[in-house]
């Protein structure tokens, strides 16, 4: 994450900072700004730009807006200005539409919503209060340099992780307390420098535990001989942190191991080979494309992959270290900053974790500095989660009652999706990232309650509209931006059922032509103002 001009810390969120560090090192280390470079090393990065409007900054949560593409902060939009209508009889493709409404073309950021205050440099914020370099996130306060969180408190340089409290460098967590430098993990407290814990709670340099207490590599120690180490081990941590204003990150540290990096065999369970079809899944884009296009696509799903995926948060395939099965590493969360060569299939961590710790002997001199040649044969790292019932779900990766999903990360209580990001409470979803309560789209971003719909950003109950961003309750329109309550709408000006319909037609038959040529389109959401 890049920080943006340097801007002055809110004090609340200063002081909020300091009660977090007293709270989980048990001293204060100086000022939020002296640590924000640190901070904002392992976040998505935003992006700033200028208002074409005011000159102002702009910060958008994600950074595909081409970059000629021209922005507007939330709070310059006129919801009310009037447009005029286009001359139907001069529009003959995309190409005609985009130079027609080239001045209504503007990439909303700065979005702050709901009751929320002390925002700055910021977006995709709501109901949120004391936030600074984070997006996309909401219900929070008190965080600076996050992004995708969800009612937290005291969250400083975290990515992906809901309903936390104390939380410090910490990643892809879910209701866990107290914690530095804990990754991938759940209903936690107390933790440090730890991955892949599930209701534990004081734990130090540990790994794929389930119902620990007080361990360090692993063992179960007293809690006297626990506190006394972990005292010793976050002392040598603050000094060193107040003298170089950074600590090693853990796959930082796990990277110096030097022994540990082959299995044993007989230390892993065997994962279950789980049946899994793709037919259905071909079928049912085909439905989608059908239902969207008015036609029968001409290819299989997998020939769209280039287009369906140009701007979806996918995975990258590795190898297990145990067995050297597939494991797939998801493109967020900073699941891509776990070392490559000590992942784990899901199984195989849960075995490793019950079996895999260190000796009495090497917990009892463990210090800061020699950890990573203490840890080095307990470091491996699950890559997945799987939760509910799931069933059907091809090459995907971290699913919660999912079923027949294909080539998707993220896959929360939704059916029919593939080559998607965080489908949650949706079916029918190809192509899209961060689409809620949804059905029936293509290539959809950060949106909420589209049906039919097509290469639409960040927007809310629309239906059967195509290109469009920033919008809300629209019916039948394409190419509007940073507009609401409108039906049959080109570049937010109203043309009537007649005069749309002639138009769509002509666009569906170019978009259904590009794609039975090359698999892909000309334009996405994201570069109409480039």
């Amino acid at each position: 994450m890049k920080i943006m001009a340097e801007t002055m810390i809110d004090p609340y969120l200063n002081k909020a900072w300091k009660d977090a560090c007293r709270i989980l090192f048990g001293q204060e280390i100086g000022e939020l700004a002296d640590y924000s470079d640190w901070l904002a090393e392992m976040v998505d990065a935003p992006m700033a730009k200028k208002s074409s409007i005011s000159g102002k900054e702009v910060i958008h949560s994600r950074a595909e807006y081409a970059e000629k593409s021209r922005s507007i902060s939330l709070d310059e939009i006129d919801i009310t200005k009037k447009f005029e209508p286009l001359n139907i009889n001069e529009i003959k493709d995309i190409d005609s539409i985009v130079e027609a409404i080239s001045d209504r073309i503007l990439y909303t950021g700065n979005i702050v919503l709901g009751n929320s205050k002390e925002i700055q440099k910021s977006s995709n914020i709501n109901d949120s209060f004391y936030v600074d370099n984070t997006t996309l996130s909401g219900n929070s306060k008190y965080m600076a340099f996050c992004t995708l969180a969800r009612m937290d408190t005291y969250g400083f340089g975290g990515n992906a992780f809901s309903q936390c409290d104390f939380c410090i460098k910490c990643h892809e967590l879910t209701r866990v307390k107290r914690s530095f430098e804990l990754w991938m993990s759940q209903d936690c407290s107390d933790c440090y420098y730890s991955h892949g814990l599930k209701n534990s709670t004081n734990c130090f340099f540990s790994f794929n535990l389930d119902n620990a207490r007080y361990t360090i590599g692993n063992l179960v120690l007293l809690p006297d001989k626990y506190k006394e180490l972990k005292t010793k081990l976050v002392s040598e941590m603050m000094e060193e942190l107040k003298s170089k204003k950074r600590l090693p990150s853990l796959p930082e540290i796990v990277n110096e191991c030097t022994n540990g990096t082959l299995l044993p065999e007989n230390k892993t369970n065997a994962s279950v080979a789980r049946a899994t079809d793709n037919v259905k899944i071909n079928e049912e884009f085909a439905k989608t494309f059908e239902i969207i296009f008015k036609k029968k696509p001409t290819r299989q799903i997998d020939e769209y992959a280039s287009w369906l995926s140009r701007h979806v948060r996918g995975f990258e395939r590795c190898k297990s270290a145990a067995s050297g099965k597939e494991v797939f590493l998801a493109k967020y969360g900073n699941y891509c900053d776990l070392p490559k060569n000590r992942l784990l299939t899901l199984d195989e961590a849960k075995g490793i974790g019950q079996t895999l710790k260190l000796t009495a002997d090497e917990v009892s001199d463990i210090s800061f500095k020699n950890a990573s040649k203490k840890i080095g044969k307990i470091a491996f790292f699950n890559t997945d989660i799987q939760d509910g019932q799931n069933a059907n779900n091809l090459e995907c990766t971290i699913m919660i009652d999912a079923f027949n999903c294909y080539r998707s990360v993220c896959s929360v209580y939704s059916k029919f999706c593939a080559y998607s990001f965080w489908p949650r409470s949706s079916q029918h979803i190809f192509g899209g990232d961060t689409v809620f309560d949804s059905g029936f789209c293509i290539n959809s971003y950060n949106s909420v309650n589209l049906q039919r719909c097509v290469e639409m950003d960040g927007c809310n109950t629309c239906s059967d509209s195509y290109f469009c961003h920033n919008c809300e309750n629209l019916t039948n329109s394409m190419f509007c931006f940073n507009t609401k309550n409108k039906r049959y709408a080109i570049g937010n000006a109203e043309l009537g059922m007649d005069g749309y319909a002639k138009i769509k037609s002509g666009i569906m038959e170019q978009l259904c032509q590009e794609l039975e040529k090359s698999g892909t389109t000309k334009y996405d959401i994201f570069g109409l103002g480039r």
